[in-house]
């Protein structure tokens, strides 16, 4: 690959991250989400798991920010499915970041589907692990990055760590994704035509 010259303009893909959606009647199909981000001009659209991961470069829908796009995702899911999702939305050098700066590379390694990465429409607190601390029990929690990681040693569903004690630590509303998710989108983001 060309490494972009001064002054080019450089087109990234996005990783989309659909909050609480496929649980609880909140259906949105990984197929439709596809589908939906074509007609609202994202273009190439891939989904992992079906539990509102999306990525998709910027296409003809006049995107030009993550916040663009949440913007535009979070619309038109609400006009097509009725679901009032938010939206948190990473660009691939983000995601990469994320990736890369992983704090806890030992879960990562051992139990991939134990380690979640929580992330926000803005950044988490830089204190949310500090005052995660009463809620722990095996768990362990560490802020980088922008994004809250947390390692569910005995699974998340033993967790004492609910959306709402997240949220309040986090300062802002998360969503988790397990460190396999997180890598495939990664993959599918760094694989995104420009």
């Amino acid at each position: 690959m060309v490494p972009p010259s001064p002054g080019d303009v450089v087109v990234t893909a996005y990783a989309c991250l659909l909050f609480a959606v496929n649980v609880g009647g909140r259906k949105v199909p990984s197929t439709a989400l596809r589908d939906l981000a074509g007609e609202l001009g994202l273009a190439h659209a891939r989904t992992v798991v079906n539990s509102g991961n999306l990525v998709v470069g910027p296409g003809s829908s006049g995107a030009s920010s993550p916040a663009d796009v949440a913007r535009l995702l979070h619309d038109g899911v609400a006009e097509r499915f009725g679901v009032d999702a938010a939206v948190a939305v990473l660009t691939t050098e983000r995601l990469r970041k994320i990736v890369r700066g992983n704090p806890l590379p030992d879960d990562a390694a051992d139990r991939p589907a134990g380690l979640l990465v929580h992330v926000g429409e803005e950044p988490v607190d830089p204190d949310a692990a500090a005052a995660l601390g009463p809620c722990l029990t095996t768990e362990r929690a560490v802020v980088a990055n922008g994004v809250l990681y947390v390692a569910y040693p005995d699974g998340v569903g033993r967790s004492r760590l609910t959306a709402a004690v997240l949220a309040k630590a986090a300062g802002t509303p998360v969503t988790g994704r397990n460190w396999r998710t997180t890598t495939r989108l990664l993959a599918l983001a760094e694989d995104t035509p420009p």
